[in-house]
């Protein structure tokens, strides 16, 4: 630390150590912090499905209602592998439904044709009729059955049964034996997407030792699964259960393939569809249907894999039983075979005293914000002051902090429309384009290591100039996807460059690349894990990730004769420059790696159109992209947008659009895009409306009913907001008054407005570019990804002690000619350089007991400088600095 001997100020110092964000109690209107806690938090693993109900939780579940339904009204069981999943729905008198499934009493007036197993599951016995009688309280339904067949052999289906049996078995899964290399010498395709090589593995790998058709009921797959004999992975499944008795009925079937005309697999259904629930139903069974190519339906209830967006609302058990846990909403995803279908519940807890106060709406997004925490029984924050308004607007839009002058003309502005009028004049600050454009290029990874000194440079300007001008954003994005030519005369084509390497100089992004990187950037998909298997929690196969690919299959580079570059250097580290064309090509296509098919270039989640002959090929894509009927670029981006000013995107992380991860309010979200496209794309326009808008100036402070939202933003944000390092470095420099100097900038160059991170060159020899020390440690991207999770922003040993002990900070503290020294020299009252401090810092004035801590530490030091440094290294730390609150 910078004076280990003169730090302790009672009051202003009292939360130095404090790291992970400001606690939600107010003093006095300002923040009240707590103390550093360092060590281990381990997070209790919730249980792994939904807890059934109790006999008294039954009773008060059921209570009284008008009528019961059963799904379905009536029951056809065909052959021996038939079953059925029923759902029995209670209406009440006022006008609400319950799931009454897991409460209610059935039974069978022909008991020996079907079994009635718990939870409303049925599977047949023998030929024959029955009537099920479902008894709910007061009310009974009564559903005819009809099983036939049962005596027919009925082929159990490798791919459709014995596959799905693996797959509730968690057998098939990356963290078993379906990781590429396999798991204890045993290697399953992840998921089942490649059936063929799977029953090879099964029926002829090592010898067969895995499964034997002459004793089946010895078959080492089947013990194991049972744990019957050590494995690793412990039991699957219960010996009764749907998936044992699937995998039993094919051993002793003598393991046969499916085959050639077997029915493809089109759907699932999911029964009840969403919904909104409240107590006392807390619990809603599942039924999923799976419709096949022949027109067929089945019951797939019990070899289906279900899972939970968010186990703290919602958790399901292996039987699709949902138990519903706290006011919120969740997405049930529900996967058989390689479909995956998503439901979505919300559930609400009235609170009885709840009083919705109608807080002033600026605009059509508090309608939808407040809409959502109405229904949810959450009260907003109240609206944050002045001057945190100003600090928070300023970091958000233009990546700087207020000066004093602008901090005092501000507090000292009455007119009603002061916070409209500064967001007007900082929309179009030069440092609002400097920030945004800053924003983008992680995302489109410029970096010299890949595009060269010259081409991130360019590329910066390009795309700089762009924001300043509030180009459409559907204009910048067919410019990238369009790009041809020279790298460093036509510098959107840098979106194509590959990173350069001594045997390729000439490089250009592989196809796949390209796909990944587009439709994560203009998507906010991750589609990685389509490249080698279907998506395991999205819809997206392998056969759409490599559709995708084909739009690039035709990128070509060559070396661009008018700046060839610089010989190859001698050591591998050192940068070549040299520029290189893009362009299409003629030819080159893109194959499924599994099935040797040539894919033709189709867009996700739109239909295929044939292309038009001697078209580009990226040329479509721009149009279909930057369509307004295209169901991602819009929300997307908008999606973007909020997730940098809140901190927290609608849907989050903002680059994972899927089914499974639902936005926190889909209303929201579709009118930001419907306004994004009515605008024509006008990114400060989404901007302007976001921070005018009420919930974007909320306080951070909580209340009793929204003190632990971290989702539906009703109020800020804090721990989701600390300072990036680029913004941390600049506001470190602006606070302390003496700007950092980086290689080859003119000094006062803020680090937001370097083209790359590699800022530090060191010379000899093996001279190379390297990073930042300081924006390093405080997880600066490479930009090797375009992905928002390459910033890292969580807190570690090393930020702490590099903003209390690192040699960069004292540097700035100690400078003696620094904003402390120039005040100090200028003779001012102790009051006025505190206050000056207070304003350069954390952009406001300080709290009279601020104010005694501060000036009884000057007033009792022997050295009145080192004291201020003291003061000033001081509020360097706070996390009122650190944090955008």
């Amino acid at each position: 630390m910078l004076r280990s001997r003169r730090l302790p100020l009672p009051i202003l110092f009292a939360d130095l150590n404090r790291v992970k964000g400001f606690d939600k109690r107010a003093r006095n209107g300002k923040w009240a912090h707590s103390s550093l806690c360092l060590g281990l938090v381990l997070a209790a693993a919730l249980p792994a499905g939904a807890l059934p109900p109790g006999e008294a939780e039954k009773a008060a579940v059921i209570g009284q209602p008008v009528s019961i339904s059963v799904r379905p009204a009536m029951i056809r069981l065909s052959g021996p592998q038939a079953m059925q999943q029923v759902i029995v729905t209670g209406r009440y008198g006022d006008g609400a439904e319950r799931d009454l499934t897991p409460f209610c009493a059935l039974s069978a007036e022909v008991p020996d044709v079907v079994t009635i197993g718990p939870g409303g599951f049925l599977q047949p016995r023998k030929d024959g009729r029955t009537v099920l009688v479902v008894q709910a309280g007061p009310r009974t339904a009564r559903v005819p059955v009809v099983v036939t067949d049962f005596g027919q052999p009925q082929p159990v289906s490798f791919r459709q049964q014995f596959i799905a049996a693996l797959g509730v078995g968690g057998c098939n899964q990356g963290a078993c034996h379906g990781i590429p290399s396999g798991r204890g010498g045993f290697r399953l395709s992840l998921r089942g997407h490649d059936p063929d090589a799977d029953y090879l593995e099964l029926t002829r790998g090592v010898f067969a030792r895995r499964t034997n058709p002459l004793a089946p009921e010895a078959s080492l797959i089947y013990h194991k699964a049972l744990g019957r004999v050590p494995h690793e992975g412990g039991q699957r499944f219960g010996a009764d259960t749907v998936a044992a008795r699937t995998m039993l009925a094919w051993l002793r079937q003598g393991m046969p393939n499916d085959p050639p005309a077997l029915p493809a697999l089109k759907s699932l259904e999911i029964v009840p569809g969403p919904g909104v629930r409240t107590p006392p139903a807390r619990w809603q069974q599942l039924a999923v249907l799976a419709h096949f190519s022949d027109g067929s339906v089945r019951d797939v209830t019990r070899l289906t894999v279900f899972s939970s967006s968010d186990d703290g609302i919602a958790r399901v058990d292996g039987k699709g039983l949902v138990e519903l846990r706290q006011s919120g909403e969740a997405a049930i995803l529900c996967r058989y075979l390689d479909v995956i279908q998503c439901l979505r519940l919300t559930y609400l807890e009235p609170r009885q005293d709840f009083h919705w106060p109608n807080p002033p709406e600026h605009n059509y997004v508090d309608r939808h914000v407040f809409a959502k925490l109405k229904m949810l029984n959450i009260v907003p924050s109240d609206l944050c002051t002045d001057q945190e308004f100003l600090r928070r607007v300023f970091l958000d839009l233009c990546g700087i902090l207020p000066t004093p002058e602008e901090v005092r003309n501000f507090l000292a502005d009455r007119r009603p429309d002061r916070r409209a009028r500064l967001i007007d004049r900082l929309l179009e600050r030069p440092e609002f384009a400097d920030f945004w454009a800053f924003k983008w290029l992680d995302l489109l990874r410029c970096n010299r290591l890949t595009i060269q000194i010259k081409g991130s440079h360019v590329y910066r300007q390009w795309l700089r100039g762009h924001v300043e001008r509030n180009t459409p954003w559907s204009q910048v994005a067919r410019e990238l996807l369009t790009a041809s030519g020279s790298t460093f005369t036509n510098p959107p084509a840098n979106y194509y460059r590959g990173a350069y390497n001594n045997r390729a100089p000439v490089a250009v992004r592989d196809p796949q690349t390209l796909a990944e990187m587009t439709a994560q950037v203009f998507f906010g998909v991750r589609m990685q894990c389509a490249q080698c298997h279907n998506h395991p929690y999205e819809r997206w196969t392998q056969d759409d990730y490599h559709h995708m690919a084909a739009w690039f299959a035709q990128v070509k580079a060559k070396a661009d004769p008018v700046q060839p570059g610089s010989p190859p250097p001698p050591y591998p580290w050192q940068l070549r420059e040299d520029a290189i064309v893009i362009y299409s090509a003629r030819a080159g296509e893109v194959t499924q790696p599994r099935t040797g098919k040539v894919m033709t270039p189709k867009l996700l989640g739109v239909p295929a159109s044939p292309l038009p002959p001697g078209k580009d090929r990226r040329a479509v894509l721009a149009d279909l992209v930057t369509a307004a009927d295209n169901p991602f670029f819009a929300r997307a981006t908008v999606n973007r947008l909020w997730f940098h000013l809140l901190g927290k995107g609608i849907v989050d992380p903002p680059d994972d659009f899927r089914d499974s991860n639902p936005p926190a309010n889909e209303a929201l979200l579709d009118a930001l895009a419907r306004d994004f496209l009515d605008h024509n794309f006008d990114v400060k326009h989404v901007l302007r409306t976001i921070v005018s808008s009420r919930t974007y100036q909320l306080s951070a402070h909580g209340n009793e009913t929204n003190q632990d939202d971290e989702r539906y933003f009703s109020h800020a944000l804090v721990k989701r907001k600390r300072l990036p390092a680029e913004v941390l470095l600049d506001a470190l420099c602006t606070a302390t008054g003496v700007p950092e100097k980086f290689a080859g900038f003119p000094l006062g160059t803020r680090t937001i407005q370097l083209p790359d991170g590699e800022v530090i060159y060191t010379g000899g020899r093996y001279a190379t570019w390297d990073r930042h020390a300081f924006l390093k440690a405080f997880g600066q991207p490479p930009r090797e990804a375009s992905c928002e999770c390459e910033r890292e922003g969580d807190v570690t040993v090393d930020r702490v002690l590099e903003l209390k002990n690192g040699a960069f900070v004292r540097q700035k503290i100690q400078t003696p000619d620094n904003r402390l020294g120039k005040l100090l020299a200028r003779k001012l009252p102790d009051r006025d350089i505190l206050n000056e401090l207070f304003l350069a810092t954390l952009s406001r004035p300080p709290l009279p007991d601020e104010v005694k801590a501060a000036l009884d530490h000057v007033a009792k030091a022997k050295v009145k400088r080192e004291a201020w440094e003291d003061v000033l290294w001081a509020l360097l730390n706070t996390n009122e600095f650190l944090l955008r609150h």
